[in-house]
């Protein structure tokens, strides 16, 4: 008899609103924006490997007028840069 590996299902993908979400509620000042170190704690939450990495990739790809902050303006296209990499489900 075979053994299952869980490992081998699929986990489902975080959805745009499920990202939205976290990203939302990672604003920790509720300043409406998120600094690298908000940003940081949204990647870890979601499972990122090397979250910090992650966010000063996903900050420097995304904030639009270089000011070192996800701003709203900024906020669909890193919920764009996040969904291409796949996160899922943990």
């Amino acid at each position: 008899m075979a053994r299952k590996n869980k490992m081998s299902q699929p986990r489902p993908k975080l959805s745009r609103e499920q990202l939205s979400v976290i990203f939302r509620n990672h604003d920790g000042d509720g300043d409406g924006r998120l600094s690298a170190t908000e940003l940081t704690e949204a990647f870890r939450y979601i499972g990122a490997f090397l979250p910090s990495y992650r966010a000063h990739h996903a900050l420097r790809y995304t904030d639009s007028d270089r000011d070192g902050f996800i701003g709203e303006k900024d906020f669909e296209s890193l919920v764009n840069y996040t969904e291409k990499r796949h996160y899922t489900i943990v």
